[in-house]
């Protein structure tokens, strides 16, 4: 989830009195209209005490922020935006907390893959441009059910004026940075739906919405399961919210699947997001009344093994049981922590969790194997967290030496929790021999780095911009092909 938490660094600092410098939070989906023209919508926030004031025409004070978007395609500039964003005006600069301010500009696109180059620079105080890159894909198939993605919201409100975010007849803030603070009891949603009448002719279109965590991929709350069925048109909105109450800190994913009258799944959107709700913590007397008699660890009494069982447990644990490893598993009697290990293995698999934890426990003896190291343990690897928590991939292609670039591997599984073609690229930066690390990734809620080819070829070219995803093609250069066959 790297690429969410630097944005939302940017939008800390940006809330910052203190922040020195402009600071900008940058978001952009893809949606098309009911006749299936596609769009790009993008939002701007810039904080309001990270930039500098001047007087305007109208003896105001004001800021004004020059923003452009390069939509490319290869070497190609298909579209550009580029306008001045300003502020509220001011009588005075005296006062020290400025309000925020923000834009949304949509802009009519051809289907595609694009790459989304931004720049956003304070006309009145540091020429420096603040820089940022990403991707996008529009696919929008006039004869296959598709969808704008899921949105996520601070609130839903009546609103009061035709205000920035009204949308869907409601005052709907978006949840820059897919956080969720713990005063936000609730997460509304809102995605839309293409071509259901088309492909289903005169029917219903049914939903199932619900939020899993993203490291077990658990259920995070059964008994939050939003279930409603619409009937088919051109665009159908399926708008709703979770209740988060109770829903411990941690990494998630809001689910939608769109299934017909059949119950047969048609597809799958999830959309990553942060839970803090600090106050809510693993409680393992919650355990007290397991029975272990006749279980696999009624005799896993030897404390420094179990306690090794447990921490390799980490790469598919929830956020609340890797806090637990963290700071009480030390401290904890044996035998509440056999009770806490079998509970842990029993909620993934309730017929049978010791031929789980055994299943589980070859891949950690492999990992530890071929990426541990006297330093650090396999399963606390980047390559051996991925390959713990979704399996082994269905090739590897590794690039261990190379004249063009760092060493590295490209992991590529078919199909992973709904979603296909997912890849991993992990590197060795500082060719230390077999800690890789992971550089990029397509798979939800994983690091993004859309420019990865050019921190790969830093070995022979150390001063590039790291913001062109596309190195020059030196001879020997196999990355694009690895990357799109393998």
């Amino acid at each position: 989830m790297k690429k969410y938490t630097i944005l939302f660094l940017l939008l800390l600092a940006a809330m910052s009195p203190f922040a020195q410098g402009l600071k900008a939070f940058i978001s952009h989906k893809a949606y098309c209209t009911h006749n299936m023209q596609p769009y790009i919508e993008f939002t701007f926030i810039v904080g309001g005490n990270t930039v500098q004031y001047a007087l305007n025409e109208n003896k105001k004070y004001e800021a004004d922020v020059e923003i452009r978007v390069d939509m490319m395609q290869a070497d190609t500039l298909v579209k550009s935006l580029h306008y001045i964003l300003s502020s509220d005006q001011f009588a005075d600069t005296v006062r020290t907390s400025k309000p925020d301010f923000a834009d949304i500009q949509n802009v009519p696109m051809p289907q595609g893959e694009y790459f989304l180059y931004f720049y956003l620079k304070d006309l009145n105080g540091d020429t420096n441009w603040l820089t940022y890159i990403d991707k996008i894909d529009l696919d929008f198939p006039e004869d296959k059910i598709s969808t704008s993605k899921i949105s996520l919201y601070k609130s839903i409100s009546v609103p009061q004026s035709n205000g920035l975010f009204v949308k869907y007849g409601y005052n709907l803030p978006p949840l820059y940075s897919n956080f969720v603070p713990e005063s936000q009891y609730t997460l509304p949603f809102a995605v839309e739906v293409y071509n259901t009448k088309r492909v289903l002719g005169n029917g219903k279109l049914k939903t199932k919405c619900f939020i899993e965590d993203a490291n077990s991929l658990l259920l995070a709350n059964p008994n939050n399961v939003l279930d409603m069925q619409y009937d088919t048109k051109d665009v159908v909105l399926v708008f709703n919210e979770f209740n988060v109450f109770s829903l411990p800190s941690g990494n998630y994913f809001a689910v939608v699947e769109y299934l017909d009258e059949q119950d047969s799944i048609l597809m799958v959107d999830k959309i990553f997001f942060q839970k803090s709700n600090p106050s809510i913590q693993l409680n393992v007397d919650d355990y007290n009344n397991v029975d272990l008699v006749g279980t696999f660890v009624e005799f896993d009494t030897n404390r420094k093994e179990l306690i090794e069982h447990v921490k390799c447990l980490y790469p598919i644990s929830n956020y609340s049981e890797r806090q637990f490893y963290e700071n009480r598993m030390k401290t904890l009697p044996t035998d509440q922590l056999q009770r806490f290990f079998y509970s842990f293995w029993l909620k993934r698999n309730p017929l049978n969790p010791g031929e789980e934890w055994m299943k589980y426990k070859k891949l950690v003896d492999f990992v530890e194997m071929k990426y541990g190291s006297p330093q650090v343990r396999g399963y606390l690897t980047d390559r051996g967290r991925v390959m713990l928590q979704y399996g082994t991939p269905n090739e590897i292609h590794e690039v261990p030496s190379d004249p063009v670039t760092l060493p590295y591997e490209i992991w590529h599984y078919y199909y992973l929790n709904h979603q296909s073609n997912v890849k991993f690229v992990f590197y060795d930066p500082v060719l230390t021999g077999n800690d890789y690390e992971l550089l990029h990734s397509n798979m939800y809620g994983e690091v993004s780095n859309p420019n990865w080819k050019m921190y790969l070829v830093r070995k022979i070219q150390t001063q590039q911009n790291l913001y062109d995803p596309n190195p020059v093609n030196y001879w020997g250069n196999s990355m694009d092909e690895y990357w799109k066959y393998h």
